[in-house]
């Protein structure tokens, strides 16, 4: 079961679309189920000869002690690009799994009033809190709306971690109607564009800032292995803008950056004052200057690498060993982390244009990287370390026709392993979303090596083999169509394809 909160203005535009027909005439038999006084029945909208209903009752209703308060109804005017405030109309829609059995009325008034405790929008024991109402237009959902001023005070009510509360509403949901069970929330996620972000931005015809500066501030993260390269990185994107705040003794405090001609107001000054500028807690947790010091502190710092060859060698050994861990279970997390970094990595280094499946992969591991409540792990193992430490050195090599197609292949096909035993730990801890991108991660990984073992399958043998890794090999042993076309090649027998600590 999910819950989805927003906030807005006006109650009688929001219940005319619960009462109307729909965007895709999608809503059935709309119908209030709940109501702040006990009796849904007396709220029921009168249906017109129309076929539509006619809300003006019970909108007037709903924003009485709003009214009577002197909160307005309407939004204020906002410049272009700014944040619209907050409303007084608190809008709530909990969707049960398409699965899921089929609720009824009084089991849907039940979920609503303990979404409203838990929110303290209006208290089992509270009879003065504030107005709402419960529509349903259809079997696997119900809307919530209220007005967030108080009936006995007419004071503004302000919920605090509605979001959160809406989220425990409904995993007490689903363990009391036998509902499929969904993932608590970790508070990791990334802040989505703004209302006003997303409409300025489909103006312009481009990617919102915020979503554009979070993809790449990700990506130098994950190459820097310090503040004074995470900089440099940002400041050579001819998109972007970049400004810093350091300690006394030259320390990274903070940052902010913004997407050139990005401008806060169309009047606004020429400069960087204009700008819209976002700090990296505005784009992820784990992207604040904080963590991101503690980030490039968990690894040593990496030794010089002229040999292209050596530094996928090392990468694809590094991922070995952290399969390794992850068997005997030794910091899955902080491998997981890693493993995030290691995909953007791979995504950079090899040519994206031709190969955009690395770039997706790490894109949709994102949200497997996460780890609960501060975005990533407080300490990392040296296994977690090592694989941070190989990804640096990969971040300063590319791939060109130099590069033999099986140092990539051996790379791709343990990094694919390596995600896909991270889904099943996901899972097993009952982190369904983290648990779903990391698969998701994996197929994009598995579309790749398909891809890589092609061009592998078509490339001459070349006259004087270079010595392949062990990790490279036991990673084309795997792969049975490959062992007779490893240079140099020898007898290698296949490996398992799955792990004994995952077997059920």
């Amino acid at each position: 079961m999910i819950g989805r909160v927003v906030r807005g203005w006006r109650a009688h535009g929001l219940l005319a679309y619960l009462f109307g027909p729909g965007s895709h005439h999608e809503h059935e038999n709309p119908h209030v189920v709940a109501a702040w006084d006990g009796c849904p029945q007396l709220h029921q909208p009168h249906e017109l000869a129309s076929g539509r209903f006619d809300v003006r009752t019970l909108a007037a209703a709903l924003t009485a002690p709003a009214v009577a308060a002197g909160v307005p109804q309407q939004p204020p005017a906002v410049y272009d690009g700014q944040d619209r405030p907050q409303g007084p109309v608190w809008h709530c829609s909990v969707r049960a799994a398409p699965e899921d059995r089929e609720l009824s009325d009084v089991e849907w008034a039940e979920i609503v009033a303990d979404v409203l405790h838990r929110t303290g929008i209006a208290s089992r024991d509270d009879p003065g809190g504030c107005r709402w109402v419960a529509v349903r237009h259809a079997a696997d959902h119900v809307h919530l709306a209220a007005v967030l001023v108080r009936q006995d005070t007419l004071r503004r009510v302000h919920p605090r971690r509605d979001y959160h509360r809406v989220r425990e509403a409904c995993m007490a949901a689903e363990a009391a109607y036998g509902l499929r069970p969904t993932s608590p929330a970790d508070r990791t996620a990334p802040r989505n564009a703004t209302r006003g972000e997303q409409e300025k931005a489909a103006r312009q015809g481009r990617e919102p800032s915020r979503e554009q500066l979070r993809r790449i501030v990700r990506l130098a993260a994950a190459r820097a292995n310090g503040s004074e390269e995470f900089l440099q990185l940002l400041a050579a994107d001819a998109g972007v803008k970049v400004r810093a705040r350091r300690s006394a003794v030259g320390g990274l405090l903070g940052y902010a950056v913004a997407v050139r001609g990005d401008r806060a107001r169309p009047d606004s000054p020429p400069g960087e004052d204009g700008l819209v500028w976002f700090g990296g807690r505005q784009l992820a947790a784990d992207l604040s200057a904080v963590r991101l010091v503690e980030r490039w502190a968990s690894a040593p710092y990496p030794q010089a690498v002229t040999d292209r060859h050596t530094a996928w060698n090392a990468a694809a050994a590094a991922v070995e060993r952290a399969r390794t861990a992850m068997a005997e279970g030794e910091d899955p997390a902080g491998i997981a982390h890693a493993t995030g970094d290691m995909l953007l990595v791979l995504g950079h280094v090899v040519d994206p244009r031709r190969y955009p499946a690395p770039a997706d992969a790490a894109i949709a591991f994102e949200r497997a990287a996460r780890h609960p409540g501060r975005g990533q792990p407080a300490r990392w193992s040296r296994t977690a370390a090592d694989l941070r430490t190989t990804a640096w050195q990969l971040a300063r090599v590319r791939t060109d026709r130099g590069t033999h197609a099986a140092a990539v292949l051996g790379l791709a096909l343990v990094l694919g392993a390596l995600v896909a035993e991270l889904a099943v730990w996901r899972a097993q801890r009952h982190q369904l979303a983290a648990s779903a991108a990391a698969d998701r991660a994996a197929q994009a990984l598995a579309g790749y090596t398909a891809q890589l073992a092609e061009q592998y399958r078509r490339q001459p043998a070349p006259t004087a083999a270079r010595p392949e890794s062990a990790s490279q090999t036991a990673a084309l042993a795997r792969t049975p169509h490959l062992r007779r076309m490893t240079p140099g090649s020898h007898s290698t027998k296949p490996q398992p394809a799955h792990r004994a600590s995952h077997r059920r």
